[in-house]
Parts: C-alpha cells; structure tokens; sequence
C-alpha cells in the first residue's frame, strides 16, 4: 500500500506499473486539499508553522484569540510541538501536519 498526497507522486507511482497490472484507488477523505497556507488548506485551520511566524496582532485575530496572555501560552504549545515535529522528520521521519482550528470552527470527526 502506498499513500500519495501530491498529483505527482501518483503519477510516479502510476509509471512504476506494468500495463498488465490493474490498481484500486480511493480518495482519502481527510485530505487536505487546496491552495492553503503550509499544511492548512481548509479555511478552518491554520499552518502551526507559519502562524509562528506572523506579527502576535495578527496572530491572535488569526485563530480567535482575545488576551496576549492566551496568545503566550498557545504560542509556547505551538512552538514546541513544530519543534518536535521537524526533530522527528530529520531523524528520517515523515512530515506530520500540525494545524490550529480556528475559534468557533467545528470538530467533526467523520
């Protein structure tokens, strides 16, 4: 089994078969597709990442935030847990997606 986020990489997968060879595919509903921002590509979420990189101001309106004592202790959250992840990927791990929700947006869980 092999899981594909971009147009290209299926396509490389797809040169790697034989014309003989008949393959099942299924779209992933928890994709993130889209032209987003880093890995939020819905308008729900925003790229933990990128949203550390933001003026605090902007930040803050980004996710809903009201006090900059909010503001410190989620940017602290944050910049640990995109500190783990990149440690993580450059010890020959996978990229993982860490996303913020927004206030007010809903959590489904399908």
């Amino acid at each position: 089994m092999r899981f594909c986020q971009t147009t290209e990489e299926v396509e490389y997968v797809h040169s790697l078969l034989g014309p003989d060879q008949v393959v099942r595919v299924e779209r992933d509903g928890y994709c993130l597709d889209g032209d987003g921002e880093g890995d939020a590509n819905t308008p729900d979420v925003v790229d933990a990442e990128a949203w550390l990189a933001l003026p605090q101001s902007e930040a803050m309106r980004r996710v809903g935030l009201e006090s900059e004592a909010d503001y410190a202790r989620v940017y602290k959250q944050i910049e640990a847990a995109v500190y783990r992840r990149d440690n993580r990927e450059k010890q020959g791990g996978v990229h993982a997606s860490i996303v913020i929700k927004r206030r007010g947006a809903k959590v489904v869980d399908v």
